[in-house]
């Protein structure tokens, strides 16, 4: 991971934020089905968007983590010298809109595809040939080529219950932190069915794989020489409070560094005043209780999501939880509550073992969720949590779904009203009220 994406990864992310939600609510004010069919929004949350005053608009647009995904196909990076008409003809009047959002987009593409691993913690692509393509992009394509797609290059993630989540009532807004967790988590059912899927084919591959144990003294001489990627990690685990000892279990087979190497980096690494004799050890680790704190479970959850980008971009799984959580910790919150020691013993090995951490989905939110075993009947949503306590904002009644809102746990259903009568000055179906 390159110091550009950990530097101006969040700016890149919140600037294309600002400029998808203003022209979906351009559009959206003009013809909802325009947005719906351009941006590939459902009809309620283009007709929410077009009723929103400009500061919740702003307060939603400067959220720290990115509210869209790419829209790219290898096919579709190379064809970018050619013009190509809109999708649908009816939408050659916005060309000039899609233009200038494509043109962002390309330009925050191609800046993080020269590192893959930037490039999926940024901007969330993942697919090798995609990443190729935008390499042997011009200089100069994202300025003439940008209006030639007939289509937008990187669409919103934005559904009702996200949005409910993101604004509050009241003037103070979700803070910036909580709005970036629960847009790192967000996730349908769909993509909740594929990350388990992939989890439990990981899970049973290991369980299967024949593996020769091996012990902390079996005769080897220490290591003299790391690669490069080696020593990168391994210096990351100690940035982190890892202790040597814990890194030399992580690195056992793969390496035969030993912590006795290890003490002096990590003393260089994370100085610490000569304790007087007598007085107490030093306690500044972590050590918090992951499941004890809904705040900690959903940013584990968030370095959790990490992880998968990386994977689904060919990092090993458990390198790609360290990338992970140093991305994290050091863009987003250093200060998260949650360990890299507490990450590895209490959500990556028991996932890749099978045991008891496991993923669960929200519906009402919209996201997905780390839970125990042990803890199933008390362990809910963070995200339903925080809201109750206040931090996001709650989930608006439909009456017409017999939905209570946050005060019952009922199941979203997932489907609109027909739409009556509308007008943007009331962004309200005519037959469907909200309080």
């Amino acid at each position: 991971m390159t110091q550009t994406g950990m530097a101006k990864g969040p700016s890149d992310q919140k600037t294309l934020n600002e400029e998808l939600i203003e022209g979906l609510a351009e559009v959206a004010r003009r013809n909802p089905q325009h947005a719906v069919e351009l941006f590939g929004v459902p009809l309620g949350v283009a007709m929410r968007l077009a009723a929103m005053p400009d500061a919740q608009l702003d307060d939603l647009a400067t959220t720290p983590v990115a509210l869209w995904r790419p829209a790219l196909t290898e096919r579709l990076v190379r064809r970018l010298p050619e013009h190509r008409p809109m999708l649908i003809p009816d939408h050659e009047m916005w060309r000039p809109l899609v233009k200038r959002i494509n043109r962002l987009a390309l330009a925050t593409f191609v800046r993080y595809a020269d590192d893959p691993a930037s490039a999926a913690l940024v901007c969330d692509i993942t697919d090798r040939e995609v990443i190729r393509a935008l390499q042997e992009l011009p200089a100069f394509a994202f300025l003439e080529w940008g209006g030639n797609p007939g289509t937008l290059l990187a669409v919103p993630r934005l559904s009702d219950a996200i949005i409910d989540r993101l604004l509050r009532a009241d003037d103070d807004g979700v803070e910036s932190s909580l709005r970036g967790l629960l847009a790192l988590t967000q996730c349908c059912e769909q993509e909740f069915a594929l990350i388990r899927h992939a989890v439990q084919q990981e899970s049973a591959a290991y369980r299967v794989a024949e593996r020769t144990p091996v012990g902390k003294r079996c005769g080897r001489p220490p290591a003299s020489f790391l690669m490069p990627g080696t020593s990168s990690l391994i210096l990351t685990m100690l940035r982190h409070q890892m202790r040597p000892t814990e890194v030399e279990e992580r690195m056992l087979a793969t390496s035969d560094v030993r912590a006795a190497q290890l003490r002096g980096i990590a003393e260089t690494v994370n100085p610490k005043p000569k304790r007087d004799k007598g007085a107490p050890r030093d306690r500044t680790r972590d050590h918090r209780d992951l499941w004890g704190s809904a705040h900690r479970r959903l940013s584990a959850t968030a370095i959790f999501c990490l992880q998968r980008r990386l994977v689904d971009a060919g990092v090993e799984a458990f390198e790609a939880m360290v990338w992970a959580y140093d991305y994290y910790a050091r863009t987003y919150d250093a200060d998260c509550g949650v360990s890299l020691s507490r990450m590895l013993r209490d959500v990556f090995t028991p996932m890749r073992e099978g045991t008891d951490t496991h993923l669960g989905h929200c519906a009402r939110c919209g996201v997905v969720h780390l839970a125990h075993d042990e803890k199933i009947g008390i362990i809910e949503c963070p995200v339903c949590v925080l809201a109750r306590a206040g931090k996001f904002g709650q989930r608006r009644v439909r009456t017409d779904k017999g939905d209570g809102g946050d005060a019952a746990g009922m199941r979203e259903f997932g489907a609109w009203p027909r739409a009556g009568t509308w007008s943007p000055a009331s962004g309200v179906v005519g037959s469907a009220g909200s309080s």
